[in-house]
Order: structure tokens, then C-alpha cells, then sequence
């Protein structure tokens, strides 16, 4: 059993180490790009988002945090490594995983940059049980699958026909396996949404008012 797990996760330096970097460094660049233009929010639109936040803060307290239905909650989960999924079973995953993460981190850089720009040192605490808890598997899923459908993304690029050696599609077993063990962290991240983030953040709501 354990050799069986570990051979799913036993790829080759060689064809995922150049996608690892570039789907890094996108999501890195978009990032950095949504903490600056975090920064840059005043007035108004700093005021709108503040007076959101700060409701929504209040009904945790007095109502409880209202959860939105399972099935919107399983789509907000899967939605990103879904699609970072189907890119890999088209050469067009070339550009469409790099924008992919790039947006990804755009968002989640953006979403953060602006907890810590309202509440100063409590927006880090509610940024991490907002984006924290289930961005610690959530995010790695997404970089798990797509790596590992740029390169099969590559693979379909240069494939000519089924003489050519040099594309080697990695549709196998292992390839499979890594999809499903993904899934199964998923539900997982959805499980901790619905069950230990509700009561967190309206344990600590009052705190993030102070």
C-alpha cells in the first residue's frame, strides 16, 4: 500500500519541473499584482468593502454564519482545480494554465491584501481562517493538477501521431490516481468550510470590530 502511494507521487523531474516553475511563477506575479492594487483601493470602493466586511462581521455575531448551499460550496471548491483538469486534455492548456494561475493568485493575493489593509494585524488572523484553513490544501491540489496537466498540455503539442516517441502523454494509472487523491482533499477542504470555519469566525467576529 505504501509503495503503491508513493509511486503516484514518483514523476519525472524532467517533464513536471519546467510547468512546477512557470504555473509558480504565475501565480506568484498575479499575487504580488493583487496585493498592489490592494493597496491602491481608497475611498469609496475602501469604504464599500469596509462597510461589507463589517456586516457581514455583525451577522456572524448576532445571526451565526449563514453557510451557502452544499452544492455551491462543493462548486466554489472545485471550480479552479476543475479547470485546471480539463486544460490539461487540450494543447490550448499551454496558455489557458498560466493565465489560469496567474488569476488565482491575483485573487487570493487581492483578497488578503485587503483583510490586512482594514483590520491591520486581525485581518491576517481572519484572512487565514477565511483563505487559510482550506487554502492549505486547496492550493497545493491546484498546483498538483496543474502541473501535471501543462505537461500532458506539452504532450498533446507535440504530438504528430502515434509513431512519434518523442510526445508521451501521461494518461495512465498514476496520472489518475493523483486526480483522485486530489478529489478526496477537496472534500476535505469543504468539510473544514461547513464544520470549523462557521464557529470560528463568529467566535472571533467581535474581535475583528474592535
Amino acid at each position: 500500500m505504501r509503495r503503491a502511494v508513493a509511486g503516484v507521487w514518483n514523476v519525472s523531474e524532467g517533464s513536471y519541473l519546467p510547468a512546477l516553475v512557470l504555473v509558480a511563477a504565475c501565480f506568484f506575479v498575479g499575487g504580488v499584482t493583487g496585493c498592489l492594487l490592494a493597496s491602491c483601493v481608497d475611498g469609496s470602493g475602501r469604504e464599500q468593502l469596509s462597510a461589507y466586511v463589517d456586516s457581514f462581521l455583525r451577522s456572524a455575531i448576532t445571526d451565526g454564519l449563514e453557510l451557502p448551499s452544499l452544492a455551491a460550496q462543493i462548486w466554489d471548491m472545485m471550480r479552479w482545480p476543475l479547470l485546471a483538469l480539463l486544460l490539461g486534455f487540450t494543447a490550448l492548456g499551454l496558455l489557458g494554465l498560466p493565465l489560469l494561475f496567474a488569476v488565482r493568485g491575483f485573487l487570493l493575493g487581492f483578497s488578503i491584501a485587503s483583510f490586512i489593509q482594514l483590520f491591520g494585524s486581525s485581518g491576517c488572523l481572519l484572512a487565514f481562517l477565511l483563505f487559510g484553513l482550506s487554502g492549505a490544501i486547496s492550493v497545493p491540489v491546484l498546483f498538483v493538477l496543474g502541473v501535471q496537466s501543462f505537461a500532458a498540455a506539452r504532450g498533446l503539442a507535440g504530438y504528430t501521431g502515434q509513431n512519434n516517441r518523442a510526445a508521451r502523454l501521461p494518461y495512465g494509472r498514476a496520472y489518475l490516481r493523483r486526480c483522485g487523491l486530489c478529489a478526496l482533499a477537496l472534500c476535505v477542504c469543504v468539510l473544514l468550510e461547513r464544520v470549523a470555519v462557521p464557529p470560528l469566525i463568529s467566535g472571533l467576529a467581535q474581535t475583528f470590530l474592535c
